[in-house]
């Protein structure tokens, strides 16, 4: 999505399940803002080759995050990225391996690592709570749904295919071996990049790992961002309340101008 003069390029990775047009539809006032808007499709979503698994979600951020580097390169403009929930781990990634090429880098309710420990913790916790006397293979995978279903209830969801992720579409067993041997965050850490973190206070997906929102998953981000800003906020994973956007679009806006007006200052020499 192209602005007319625009004062820097967003890089904003989807989510799984998502699409492209999710996130330029989130974040489409930024483009009012006077900035352009990159997005894309990861592998098995959509229009896009190939089939999904998590390690193709590294590869196709990196591919695209480089992309826009170089269309940065050519019109001289600040890069800046914007990631939510799960697409913080591949554009971590991504930046780490590109040397640090944002100017700022705002993650939204961001989980900290895929950590396969701490979501067997709580998917336990929740059948033990939900299901105290039944243990059985059925209850396992009917307790697996809806835990699932509490977690993501927004999106549209079956056994075929998770939103816009089709079964057929993912190499569900290479995805599967992926969660629990894959540390794509393992060495990253980014020590030049300007990093705010906004978390809702009521998420409960990042309430998976260790004690929830707060301090402990303050430390968790700052194991990859040591410089990392907080700024919580009310509501929940999906950012439900109208308040809570307008607050993450202002936060947004003000973290970005530090870097603008240096690169104005630059521009100007």
């Amino acid at each position: 999505m192209r602005s007319p003069s625009p004062r820097g390029i967003i890089f904003v990775p989807p989510l799984i399940g998502g699409s492209l047009s999710q996130q330029v539809s989130a974040f489409r006032s930024l483009i009012r803002r006077e900035y352009d808007l990159v997005s894309f499709n990861y592998s098995g979503h959509g229009s896009s080759s190939d089939q999904f698994s998590l390690g193709a979600t590294m590869r196709d951020t990196l591919y695209m995050l480089t992309h826009t580097y170089s269309l940065c390169k050519k019109e001289q403009l600040p890069l800046f990225g914007i990631a939510s929930c799960y697409s913080a781990i591949p554009i971590l990634y991504a930046v780490h391996h590109l040397a640090e090429p944002l100017k700022g880098l705002v993650l939204i309710n961001a989980i900290p690592n895929l950590s396969p420990r701490a979501v067997m913790r709580s998917f336990l916790a929740y059948y033990r709570r939900v299901f105290p006397t039944r243990r059985s293979l059925r209850t396992g995978m009917f307790a697996a749904k809806n835990y699932v279903e509490s977690l993501f209830p927004g999106v549209v969801k079956s056994k075929d295919y998770f939103g816009t992720l089709e079964r057929g579409r993912t190499r569900l067993f290479r995805t599967i071996s992926e969660f629990f041997t894959l540390n794509p965050l393992e060495g990253v850490r980014l020590q030049g990049t300007p990093v705010l973190c906004l978390y809702a206070r009521q998420d409960i997906v990042l309430e998976i790992y260790d004690a929830g929102v707060g301090p402990n998953y303050e430390k968790d981000i700052r194991r990859t961002c040591p410089q990392a800003l907080f700024h919580s906020l009310d509501g929940d994973h999906f950012i439900s309340l109208p308040t809570a956007k307008d607050e993450i679009l202002r936060h947004i806006d003000s973290f970005f101008q530090p870097s603008l007006q240096a690169e104005k200052f630059s521009s100007a020499k």
